[in-house]
């Protein structure tokens, strides 16, 4: 990732201690320890509009330069709903380790339970009555997720299961990142919601997805089918759409492809586009931007406010970080910002897991549900369990990779 030198001041904390915050891209991983100041707030359209969060930013970030640090950074993780106050802090020291250096293989865990939060006929409803309000409102479309819970027989350790992900992830922004106490946010996200350096932006949203195969033709037959979807199409426009109206204020020129491409996860296929721009104004922050795009078309559906409000009436869950983003920014208003997908909140012998599926008035309601049990497999491959597993009496196993 383009990440700037150390900044001076700060010093690689030595032995394997788990860092408080990690954020992995492009092969290397920030790593963030302590805390020496939080600015945990709501970043919602009222904090950017009257600068006071961003006054009381440069603040912190002049204190830290006071303290000889030249280029101090924030970290953290910001929730779905902005008006819920984000977790960010500027850490005591930092440092970064090349990815496959820092991860590891799985360990075996012990699991009591895997419990389906939402069972499949309310998850399946709900996307049904997402089809009846295509018809009879203005939404065009929204993200529907469920959860997942697990649990252990002993407590999660949030460092293994970080390098973990980053042995069986190695191209996704991988990340922990503390939410509050006891909890930490754990994933590998594949979609990257902005990345700022200098005056160049980029911005890769996905949608549009299907499971990969271990058959190279099945795996060419997908793709191909992928992107000649005209449901799966509608929907990834619907998202590129929203990014380049909320960037082209911003930025001049904005290049935007003709077509969506394909990329590959280690268990998915999505329709990706990658947005380029320089910007018009080089003060304007990462966060700044990043508020400007989040909640996209990719997480949450459009117009905005109606995906929003069918959210809160159909998915029956509080999603909390789950579709909020994690990542990082210095005092010059670089950074980077991934969408929190493909993840988990843990807290002690708990793992609650994530996925969510786009949908749109061409959806079938059964195969949404197979999107977000292919997704999750990202997040059950650290145990080594099918995501359509129910739960059982013959845990708890030993379950790894």
């Amino acid at each position: 990732m383009d990440v700037l030198p150390l900044p001076a001041g700060e010093r690689p904390l030595g032995g394997r201690s788990d860092p408080d915050f990690a954020f992995a891209s492009r092969g290397r991983v920030l790593k963030a320890y302590g805390v020496d100041e939080r600015l945990d707030v709501a970043l919602d359209d009222r904090s950017f509009a009257d600068g006071r969060w961003e006054e009381a930013l440069d603040r912190a970030f002049r204190r830290r330069k006071a303290q000889g640090v030249e280029n101090p950074i924030l970290v953290g993780a910001v929730p779905f709903d902005g008006r819920q106050h984000a977790r960010l802090f500027i850490p005591e020291h930092c440092d970064y380790e090349d990815a496959g250096r820092m991860a590891a293989d799985p360990d075996p865990v012990a699991l009591n339970a895997i419990e389906e939060t939402v069972g499949r006929n309310a998850f399946e409803a709900a996307v049904a009555q997402a089809i009846d309000l295509f018809r009879d409102t203005a939404l065009k479309k929204v993200v529907l997720s469920r959860p997942l819970d697990v649990e252990a027989r002993e407590a999660f350790a949030p460092g293994r299961l970080l390098r973990a992900l980053l042995r069986q992830n190695p191209g996704a922004h991988v990340f922990a990142a503390p939410v509050a106490y006891g909890q930490t946010l754990v994933g590998a996200s594949p979609e990257l919601l902005i990345r700022k350096t200098g005056r160049t932006v980029v911005s890769n949203p996905l949608a549009g997805s299907a499971p990969r195969s271990p058959s190279a033709e099945v795996e060419r037959q997908r793709t191909a089918a992928l992107l000649a979807s005209t449901k799966d199409r509608t929907e990834h426009r619907y998202v590129v759409d929203a990014v380049r109206a909320a960037l082209a204020g911003h930025c001049i020129p904005l290049s935007v492809p003709d077509a969506p491409s394909v990329i590959r996860t280690p268990t998915m296929l999505h329709l990706s586009t990658e947005l380029t721009g320089e910007l018009v104004d080089p003060a304007v922050s990462s966060l700044r931007l990043a508020h400007a795009l989040h909640p996209t078309p990719a997480i949450c559906g459009t117009p905005t406010g109606l995906a929003r409000d069918a959210i809160d009436r159909l998915e029956g869950y509080a999603r909390n970080w789950y579709g909020g983003m994690v990542g990082w920014m210095d005092s010059r208003g670089n950074g980077e910002w991934a969408l929190s997908i493909r993840c988990g909140l843990v807290q002690g012998r708990h793992l609650r897991l994530y996925a969510g599926a786009g949908v749109v008035a061409d959806s079938d309601p059964a195969a949404e549900w197979e999107e977000t049990a292919a997704k999750l497999t990202t997040m059950l491959n650290l145990f080594g369990v099918a995501s359509t597993r129910p739960s059982n009496t013959d845990l708890p196993v030993e379950l790894a990779s």
